[in-house]
C-alpha cells in the first residue's frame, strides 16, 4: 500500500600537445573550408529573450528558422534569481527540473524532459564522465542555451532529454567590466571581478575571478571557491578569429548528508530530528577539487561561401572526497532496538581525471534557385581517463539525539579503478530555407566507442543516428515545427563495483509552435515523445551508487514565454506536464514514475523597472515556482507539491548598483529523491535536502 507523505516543503604537456597536434590535422585536412559564426559571435547576438542561437544548428541561426525547443537564458537571470550553482539557473524553464539530489555538493543534477541533461560548455561536454566537484562557476558565463531533445547528431554525448550549453565570457573590443561584493545567508562573503578590452591592435584579453568564503547549508560545512579563468582573442584578420580561455578552479566545500526518512519527511513529534541535523561527521566529510582547463576556438572564414570552425579543450581534475553517511547495509539502520543509533558507513573518492574534446566541422553555403542551403560537415573526438581509489567501510554510529561527533575510525583505500574512454564521431547535416518562409534541417552521424577499465579492452561500440525536421512560417511569426532525432550518449567511467557503463540511445518525436511576432516577444509550445535505453539511476541500496539498465519514456507538453513590454516590464512564463515512466528496469514495474520528477511544473518571473532622475533608477521583480508531487525511487513515498517564491531589487546610481536577491523567500522545507527499505529489517530510508532559503546582497561597480 502506498505512503503519503506531505513536507514543509591544468592541463598536461600531453593534453596540450594533442590539442595542438588536433588543430595542425584540421588545418592540414580541411583547407579552404570554414566554421559557422563563433560561439562569442552568436552570444552577442542573443537580447534578453533571444533571436539567434547556434546551439540548435551550430551555425547562426534564427530560433524560428530551428525546428526544436530552446530557450537562452542570460546572466542577468542567473543575477536576478539569485543562482548559486548550475542546476538554479533553469528553475524557469519548462520541461526542466533541478536539484535533483538537492543539494549535493558533488555536481549539479538536473533533468530535460524526464530523463538526466548533458553540461556543455562552449559546445563541448564540459565532463563526459560522472565527476565528483569541478562544478561550472556561474559567474564565468555569459549566458546558456538550453536544447531540448535530442541531437546526438550534432554533439554525440547529448542525451535524450537535451543539453545544457552554456557560454564563456569572451574578451570584447570595447574596454568594460565590473567589480563587485557579495554577501548573504550561509555566511555567504564573495569577490568578484571582469575586465574585458583591447591591448594591441587585433588582441582583446579578458580577466574572470572570484574569491568566496561561504559555509553550505549545513553550518560548518564551507563552501570555498577561488576562480580564475583569463582568455584572449586574436584578430589576424577581418576573416579570423582565435580565441584561448584558461581555467583554475579550487573548491573546498563539506559535503550534505541524507536524512533518514522516519526522522524527518515522516516524523512528527519526540522521534523527529532537526532538518538542520548532521549525520555526517564535520571533520571528515570533505569535497576538495582542483580543476584546471584550457580551450581554444577558431573560426575562419576563407569566403562568403566556405568557413571552418573548430573547438578543442584539454582539462584535469584533482579531487579528494570523503564522506561519512548514514547506511542500512550493516545489519539494519540503527543499531539499537529503539532507533536512536543510526548506523554508518563511510566513503572515500580519490580521484585524477583528464580530458580532452575537440570539435572540428565546415559549412557551405551557397543557393540553388529559391533554395538557400547551408552543409555542414564535420567531427569531434573526446577522451576522458579517471584514475580512482576508492574505500568503503562501517562507520561509528551517531545517536540522533545526542549526537557525539569525533570518535575515531579507521579508513584506507580498498581497490583502485583506471578507466579510459573514447569516442570519434563524424557527422554531416543539411538546413534549406526555401522561400525564405520553410525551412528543413536533416542530418545523420556515426559514432564509435572505446572503453579500457583497469586494462580489460570492453567491446568496442558504435552507433548511427539520425535527425530530420521541419519548420515554416504559415504567417508572419507563426512557425509550427516538426523533428525525428535520435540520441547515442556514451557514458563514460565505470559503477561503484568498477563495471563500465555502456552507451545510453535513444529517440523522439517532437511538434511544436513558435510565436516570435518581433524580437521582444518568443511563446513556444512543444509537445513530445521520448524513448531511451541504457538509463542512469541512483542505487536505493547504495548511496554512492549509480546503476544502469532498462528503459524509461517520457511524454509532455511544454509552453513557455518571454516578452518585453513597454514600460520596462520584463516577463518569463513557463508549464510543463512531463509524464516519465519506466518501461523495464530491474525492481520496477510497467508504468511506474520516474522518481524525483514531478509532472507538473509552471513559473511565472516578473521585472520592472524604474527612472528615478539623472543617473539613478531601480529594477524590482519576483517569481513563484510551482511543482507538482513526486514519487520515491521505490514508489511508497509521494512528495506533496510545493511552491516556491523569489524576489529581487536594484538600486542604480551611474556605474554602481546595489541589489537584494532571494530565492525561496518563505524558507519552504524541500525534500528531494527520498527513498524507503521495508523490509523488516530495515524499514527505513533516506531523502535529500533541498535548498532552503538564499538571500544575497550585491554591490557591484561597473567600468
Amino acid at each position: 500500500m502506498r505512503k503519503h507523505h506531505g513536507i514543509h516543503a591544468n592541463a598536461s604537456p600531453r593534453a596540450m600537445r594533442r590539442i595542438a597536434l588536433l588543430t595542425a590535422c584540421c588545418a592540414v585536412a580541411l583547407p579552404g573550408v570554414a566554421a559557422a559564426q563563433s560561439d562569442a559571435e552568436a552570444g552577442e547576438d542573443v537580447t534578453i529573450i533571444g533571436t539567434r542561437v547556434e546551439t540548435g544548428t551550430k551555425t547562426d541561426a534564427a530560433l524560428t528558422e530551428v525546428p526544436q525547443s530552446i530557450s537562452i537564458i542570460s546572466a542577468q537571470d542567473f543575477n536576478d534569481r539569485a543562482a548559486v550553482n548550475l542546476q538554479d539557473i533553469i528553475r524557469y524553464s519548462a520541461g526542466a527540473s533541478s536539484e535533483l539530489n538537492g543539494v549535493d555538493t558533488r555536481g549539479d543534477f538536473l533533468a530535460v524532459r524526464g530523463t538526466g541533461a548533458e553540461q556543455y560548455l562552449d559546445g563541448l561536454n564540459r565532463m563526459p564522465g560522472f565527476i565528483y566537484g569541478g562544478r561550472i562557476e556561474i559567474f564565468t558565463v555569459e549566458s546558456a542555451e538550453l536544447l531540448r531533445g535530442p541531437s546526438s547528431t550534432l554533439y554525440g554525448g547529448g542525451g535524450a532529454g537535451g543539453i545544457l550549453n552554456s557560454i564563456s565570457k569572451r574578451p570584447q573590443e570595447t574596454f568594460g567590466g565590473e567589480i563587485g561584493i557579495m554577501g548573504g545567508t550561509d555566511d555567504y562573503k564573495q569577490f568578484q571581478f571582469d575586465v574585458t578590452g583591447p591591448v594591441v591592435d587585433g588582441v582583446s584579453a579578458r580577466l574572470v575571478g572570484l574569491v568566496r568564503d561561504a559555509d553550505l547549508q549545513q553550518k560548518g560545512q564551507k563552501n570555498d571557491r577561488i576562480v580564475v579563468m583569463p582568455s584572449v582573442t586574436l584578430r589576424p584578420g577581418p576573416d579570423t578569429e582565435v580565441t584561448f580561455i584558461g581555467l583554475y578552479q579550487r573548491d573546498k566545500l563539506g559535503s550534505q548528508t541524507y536524512l533518514p526518512t522516519s526522522k524527518t519527511i515522516d516524523g512528527s513529534g519526540a522521534t523527529r530530528i532537526s532538518d538542520d541535523f548532521y549525520l555526517g561527521e564535520p571533520d571528515f566529510n570533505h569535497t576538495f577539487a582542483s580543476h584546471y582547463a584550457l580551450t581554444m576556438l577558431i573560426s575562419h572564414r576563407f569566403s562568403d561561401a566556405v568557413a571552418f570552425n573548430s573547438r578543442t579543450r584539454a582539462f584535469e581534475q584533482d579531487t579528494d572526497y570523503q564522506e561519512v553517511f548514514g547506511y542500512t547495509g550493516f545489519g539494519g539502520a540503527y543499531a539499537d532496538a529503539g532507533r536512536t543509533i543510526a548506523n554508518r558507513a563511510w566513503y572515500l573518492n580519490r580521484a585524477k581525471y583528464s580530458g580532452l574534446s575537440s570539435d572540428n566541422n565546415v559549412v557551405l553555403s551557397f543557393d540553388t534557385g529559391p533554395l538557400e542551403h547551408q552543409i555542414l560537415a564535420g567531427f569531434d573526438y573526446t577522451e576522458f581517463r579517471e584514475d580512482k581509489e576508492e574505500g568503503f567501510g562501517q562507520a561509528p554510529g551517531l545517536n540522533l539525539y545526542n549526537p557525539v561527533y569525533g570518535v575515531p575510525f579507521a579508513t584506507g583505500v580498498g581497490w583502485t579503478t583506471d578507466t579510459k574512454n573514447t569516442q570519434l564521431g563524424f557527422y554531416a547535416q543539411e538546413q534549406i530555407r526555401a522561400w525564405d518562409r520553410v525551412s528543413i534541417v536533416v542530418g545523420a552521424r556515426h559514432d564509435k566507442v572505446k572503453s579500457n577499465v583497469n586494462g580489460f579492452q570492453n567491446p568496442d561500440n558504435e552507433a548511427w543516428t539520425f535527425r530530420a525536421g521541419i519548420i515554416g512560417d504559415v504567417v508572419k511569426g507563426v512557425s509550427p515545427y516538426f523533428n525525428y532525432s535520435e540520441s547515442f550518449l556514451p557514458v563514460f567511467g565505470s559503477n561503484f563495483f568498477g563495471v563500465a557503463y555502456v552507451p545510453r540511445t535513444g529517440r523522439q518525436y517532437e511538434a511544436g509552435i513558435k510565436f516570435q511576432p518581433n524580437a521582444r516577444m518568443l511563446l513556444t509550445l512543444a509537445a513530445y515523445d521520448i524513448k531511451e535505453q541504457n538509463v542512469l539511476i541512483a542505487d536505493p541500496d547504495e548511496l554512492q551508487n549509480f546503476i544502469q539498465g532498462g528503459s524509461t519514456r517520457s511524454r509532455g507538453v511544454e509552453a513557455e514565454a518571454k516578452v518585453k513590454l513597454p514600460g520596462q516590464f520584463d516577463l518569463t512564463a513557463s508549464y510543463s506536464y512531463t509524464r516519465a515512466e519506466y518501461l523495464v528496469v530491474d525492481g520496477r514495474q510497467r508504468g511506474d514514475r520516474r522518481e524525483n520528477l514531478p509532472e507538473h511544473q509552471a513559473s511565472l518571473w516578473a521585472t520592472k523597472g524604474f527612472d528615478l532622475g539623472g543617473d539613478l533608477s531601480a529594477r524590482i521583480g519576483g517569481g513563484v515556482r510551482y511543482q507538482s508531487d513526486k514519487v520515491s525511487f521505490d514508489q511508497l513515498y509521494t512528495i506533496d507539491p510545493v511552491t516556491l517564491f523569489d524576489a529581487m531589487a536594484e538600486l542604480t546610481y551611474g556605474k554602481w548598483s546595489l541589489s537584494v536577491n532571494a530565492a525561496n523567500l518563505s524558507n519552504e522545507r524541500v525534500y528531494t529523491n527520498c527513498s524507503y527499505d521495508s523490509s523488516p529489517t530495515v524499514q527505513e530510508g533516506y531523502c535529500y535536502l533541498g535548498k532552503d532559503r538564499t538571500v544575497l546582497v550585491s554591490l557591484r561597480r561597473k567600468f
